[in-house]
This record gives C-alpha cells, structure tokens and sequence, in this order.
C-alpha cells in the first residue's frame, strides 16, 4: 500500500489512556491486515504533576503545526498561571504498547521516565518535548544526551524490555 493510502486508515486517538490509544492503532492495523500477523503500536506522551497530568495524551496536539516551542512556553504559561515556576516541576514520559495477536487477545507493556521539567530548552539532540525534560538522576535534558544513553534509559526502552521479557517467555 502506498504511504499516500495510509492517511486514509490512521485511526482517529479516542481513548482515555495511553493504552486505550495504543489499543485503537494496533486494532487498524490488524484490521487493515486482516489479522494474518500480531500487531505492535503504541502511544506515548509528557504528563506534568502540576497539571493533573496533562498534556498526557493529548502532548502531540499541545504542539500545534509540531510547534514544540509554542507547547513550552504554552506549559509554562499553565504552571505561572498556578504560581509556580516550570523549573523542577515533576513531571513523566508515558509509553504504551499494545500487542494484538488477534482481536481479543491483547497484550500492554508500558514503561515511565520520571523526571523533572526544566526551562528555557536545552539541547538539539532530542525531539518533541526533551528539551524541556531531565530525567532523574541526570543533570542533562533528553535533548543533551546521546541517542545510545537516551536510548538506554527511556520510557519507550522501558517498555520494550518488557515487551522482549514477554516474548522471550512464550
């Protein structure tokens, strides 16, 4: 199937969780495959204390036109407004995997990166909200680290791992 034919099966995100999400997208694909293979998706977001969470599962719609510098100062705005400063502001990276081996038979492996807000963004090796974002226990925001220290200590590796632990199992 041509990339241009995709657009036309990209599930619309209706779910409340990052799960709900992860499941929504593995169930397209596994319809549009017609269940001949497992399906693998997923969903993941920043979710900030201080503001019940949020942008949770709606961070990529935070950045409006992929904006990620208008989502900053939009987060930052949302923390001034409650009479804090964004700088050490707990905060997380969610990932969600859903795996679906046929309609009902449904798998979710989920990983957490905490962490804690910082602002104005660092670093230009990261992208999304990792400028804004130091995990704990690092001193860097994902967006000063290597991709090979990221990548060992994400909330998508996180869920990979777990994912692997799973598979390895059966």
């Amino acid at each position: 199937m041509p990339v241009s034919e995709l657009t036309n099966v990209i599930p619309e995100e209706t779910g409340k969780t990052f799960s709900e999400n992860a499941i929504i997208k593995a169930k397209a694909a596994g319809k549009l495959i017609k269940w001949k293979l497992p399906c693998l998706a997923d969903d993941s977001g920043l979710s900030i204390k201080i503001l019940s969470n949020q942008p949770g599962i709606f961070s990529a719609r935070w950045a409006v036109n992929n904006s990620y510098s208008d989502a900053f100062k939009l987060i930052r705005n949302k923390i001034q407004e409650k009479g804090e400063t964004m700088e050490k502001q707990p905060a997380f990276f969610s990932c969600s995997l859903a795996l679906i081996e046929s309609y009902s038979k449904i798998f979710i492996f989920e990983g957490i990166l905490e962490g804690n807000l910082t602002y104005p963004p660092r670093g230009k090796l990261g992208f999304g909200y990792d400028p804004i974002f130091i995990p704990s226990g690092e001193k860097k925001t994902l967006a000063e680290l290597k991709s090979s220290e990221k990548n060992k200590i994400s909330h998508r590796k996180i869920a990979i791992d777990k994912l692997i632990g799973f598979l390895l199992e059966k």
